[in-house]
């Protein structure tokens, strides 16, 4: 460089030169118009931004009308005894509440140390989270590390819908407002409540919302006896409940826990001590049992009883508390509800046992089926098939056939061939599903009588694989057969005062008035039969007599009261009391339940009360009553049907330790049962069972109803104490005429009897269907004037009858004047004297 002084001032001059210092302006001047321009652009973007950010905040809700509570709770249903016997989940409602109190203080700081180390200290939002996920994402390229507070993801999780499926403009919405009601949230409530709030709402995988429903899923047990490496368990699933899921992904869960204990360490909740213990334990393999163990319990079917207490909440939750039927649904299986039931556990166990074992069954185990199938055809349109279109199509060669096969492969082979004939003509399956159901099938229900409480009810024979399957308990109605005679035609004759157990009817061939005739199921007439007798041994043509006597609007009425739901006008027929239309096997409990009731109806009843998600009792249930028959006809019927089991129709169903009343039903046409009941019950309990093919195929015996009976209230008795049904004062005790029902008299009645009556329908008649006649024994004729005494004897006859009750008119024509003469001379003739006299 040449400093010397004539290059010095050359330098100089073009440094000061007038061009130099002007470009050096309007360089100067340039820069400063970019730099202007650039905080006008700068500020114009912040005033935007902050118009932008303003806006958002607008639009967010009010604090004051949010609700940052968690919704959607699972119900439960507790047996009588207290057991829990279903859960009841709608989607996004497997949570079970639970207070601070209950939840250990170390899950508590778990989730502090993995998710929000700062809460105690910040307000709502942290600002220093905020910046160092910032600068992650700007050195890394990632933006992937959270910066939300605890407080933001309740209120994520319980205000904002739709933010798993938000797209990035949606997302920076969602966020600004979700800080915003962060801070304004932390203004009104304690961090207890936050926490609190928080662990009833986070979902922690397995379809488990809550820490207590996680804590019962993954270790069996409340979440207040969880110990510390449980708890880390837990708080690592929360980031990613499918990734970290302990159950299916145990590895990444484990990496994840070490992260959390090492966080409680680094800040302070736990020390190295416990650390190492935490770290050494052997959690995943509970984990594992416990899945086993769940697996094995739970096939997510609810059983009978439940299907049908559900149906009877829904119905109450719209009927007693005005709710539409969506809320009701809402309410049950997401309005986190405990359901008091009636179900006895102990009493469910015997009819689930005695209803599942094939050796109370006197008729072979057959398997039917439900089918569907869909076949595309070849020009692209579909067919839909079912067990019927397969039972047409096999019934075109076979008019007898039917879907109760021998066992589960004969089933199989008739699918197999129907599918392949629906697909020969090119058709290729695109849809198909069969489910095996075991036959015949049966139900039962029992009920308390002394409160009306159902206590146990099976809905079918063999394994429930689903919910809300067919429930032939509770949904099925099914002809009942005699068991009718008792509610609509013996009940309302005796109630009436015209009829006593003691009246008797002609049991002679007759007809409807279609001309239809009537036949006893045993084919024979008994002549003269009392009421007593006609239930004992099921009589049909008295039965029916007795309804066209008294009318079958009045057996349809009587119906009515007893409970029975199922019947239409259709069914107002002379045959009504052998069992037209259909009834459910819990009704038909129900109202034989009358008889031991002293007359009186209770509606069966599923549960005592239904307390809502805060333990505020939504519902409370005692049975509606009412009076159906007087307590004397009760009793009368009583007694009558005691016969049926001791002497009658009913005799399988005595297990002999206790006082049993019951009635036999069949259903069907002449030639074959297609229903069998039983319906009975003791001083304790009613119970009634049904049997037959869900075909309404014909039944091969009608027996299993009653051994089935007597097999589980057999067991269901034992250990009680021997009781007879009570006897009300108002019934009386009278000798009767065992043939006309009335006064006997002496020495023309032949058989006499003892009989209940009610008070005041004590005969007051004297028998009118005996009297007695003089006959000669020689001719069998009235005794004539020229008969000899030792010829003559006095004999009972029948007034009205035929045959060898029916009195002779004639006079003996053996034993007259002339022809006793003649015949006293050729006695006395020498050849006809033996004695040669």
């Amino acid at each position: 460089m040449n400093y010397g002084k004539k290059n010095a001032a050359k330098i100089k001059w073009q440094l000061t030169s007038r061009g130099t210092v002007m470009r050096r302006k309007v360089k100067s001047l340039t820069l400063l118009i970019i730099l202007l321009c650039f905080v006008l652009v700068l500020g114009y973007g912040g005033y935007r931004g902050y118009q932008y950010v303003e806006q958002i905040i607008a639009e967010a809700p009010d604090i004051n009308e949010i609700d940052a509570t968690p919704s959607g709770y699972m119900s439960t249903v507790l047996d009588a005894k207290g057991n829990v016997t279903a859960q009841l989940v709608g989607t996004g409602s497997n949570r079970v509440y639970v207070t601070l109190d209950e939840i250990p203080e170390e899950l508590q700081k778990a989730f502090v140390a993995i998710e929000d180390e700062r809460f105690y200290d910040h307000n709502g939002i942290d600002l220093r989270g905020i910046v160092r996920a910032g600068i992650k994402g700007v050195t890394t390229g990632h933006f992937s590390e959270g910066a939300s507070t605890i407080t933001q993801q309740l209120l994520k999780n319980n205000v904002f819908d739709g933010w798993t499926t938000e797209n990035s403009s949606q997302r920076v919405k969602r966020k600004l407002q979700e800080q915003y009601l962060a801070l304004q949230l932390e203004k009104k409530v304690s961090k207890d409540w936050i926490m609190e709030n928080y662990l009833n709402t986070i979902n922690l995988g397995q379809n488990t919302l809550g820490v207590q429903a996680a804590s019962r899923r993954y270790f069996g047990k409340d979440v207040s006896e969880l110990n510390l490496s449980e708890c880390a368990v837990i708080a690592g699933i929360t980031q990613n409940p499918s990734k970290y899921n302990p159950i299916s992904h145990p590895e990444d869960n484990a990496v994840r826990r070490e992260k959390v204990l090492t966080n409680m360490r680094d800040q302070g909740y736990i020390d190295d001590v416990q650390y190492e213990a935490a770290m050494q334990d052997n959690v995943y393999d509970r984990i594992q049992e416990t899945n086993t163990k769940w697996q094995s319990n739970d096939s997510n079917a609810t059983s009978y009883f439940v299907d049908a207490l559900t149906e009877e909440i829904i119905d109450d939750l719209q009927k007693e508390l005005d709710y539409s039927e969506a809320q009701a649904y809402k309410a049950l299986y997401s309005g986190g509800l405990t359901i008091y039931s009636t179900q006895d556990p102990q009493i469910q166990e015997i009819c689930d046992t005695q209803v599942n074992d094939d050796n109370n069954y006197n008729i072979e185990k057959k398997i039917s089926f439900s089918y569907a199938l869909s076949v595309q055809q070849p020009d692209g349109s579909v067919n839909h098939y079912s067990e019927q279109s397969l039972l047409s199509y096999y019934k075109r060669n076979n008019a007898g056939y039917n879907l109760n096969y021998k066992n589960e492969a004969a089933a199989q082979a008739a699918i197999d061939a129907y599918r392949e004939a629906m697909v020969s003509d090119g058709g290729v399956v695109v849809g198909e599903s069969v489910t095996f159901t075991i036959q015949p099938q049966a139900s039962v229900t029992i009920i308390d009588q002394s409160t009306g409480q159902v206590k146990a009810l099976v809905g079918g024979r063999g394994e429930k694989t689903a919910s809300k399957t067919l429930n032939r308990a509770a949904d099925v109605t099914r002809q009942p057969g005699s068991t009718f005679k008792i509610l609509t035609a013996y009940a309302p004759a005796l109630d009436s005062g015209s009829y006593t157990l003691a009246t008797t009817v002609l049991d002679e061939p007759i007809t409807y008035s279609s001309g239809q005739e009537i036949h006893n199921a045993d084919g024979k007439y008994r002549g003269y039969t009392s009421i007593r007798e006609a239930i004992q041994d099921s009589v049909n043509v008295v039965a029916v007599k007795t309804v066209q006597d008294i009318t079958p609007q009045a057996g349809y009425e009587m119906a009515k009261k007893f409970g029975i739901s199922t019947l239409t006008k259709d069914d107002i027929v002379e045959s009504l009391p052998l069992g037209v239309g259909g009834v459910t096997n819990l009704e038909l409990a129900a109202a034989f339940e009358v008889m031991p009731n002293q007359g009186v109806y209770k509606e069966p009843v599923m549960y005592t009360k239904i307390l809502d998600q805060d333990g505020n009792v939504l519902l409370e249930k005692k049975p509606k009553k009412h009076r159906v028959i007087n307590d004397s006809t009760a009793f009368l019927l009583t007694s009558a049907m005691q016969d049926v089991v001791l002497y009658g129709t009913g005799k399988l169903a005595d297990f002999g330790t206790m006082p049993i009343a019951g009635k036999t039903g069949t259903a069907g046409t002449s030639e074959a049962a297609r229903d069998a009941w039983f319906a009975g019950y003791t001083p304790y309990y009613t119970c009634v069972v049904w049997g037959g093919y869900d075909d309404y195929s014909r039944l091969e015996s009608s027996r299993y109803p009653k051994i089935l009976w007597n097999h589980i209230m057999k067991q269901l008795h034992e250990g009680l104490a021997y009781k007879e049904f009570e006897m009300p004062e108002d019934v009386e005790v009278s000798s009767v005429c065992k043939t006309s029902g009335k006064i006997a008299i002496a020495g023309v009645c032949p058989e006499t009897e003892t009989e209940y009556f009610a008070e005041g329908t004590e005969p007051s008649e004297k028998c009118d269907l005996h009297q007695t006649a003089v006959i000669c024994k020689d001719s069998g004729l009235l005794a004539g004037e020229y008969c000899p005494e030792s010829s003559k004897e006095t004999k009972t006859f029948m007034k009205k009858g035929s045959g060898e009750d029916k009195m002779p008119t004639e006079v003996c024509n053996v034993h007259t004047g002339e022809g006793w003469l003649n015949q006293l001379i050729q006695a006395l003739t020498p050849e006809n004297n033996h004695t040669g006299q």
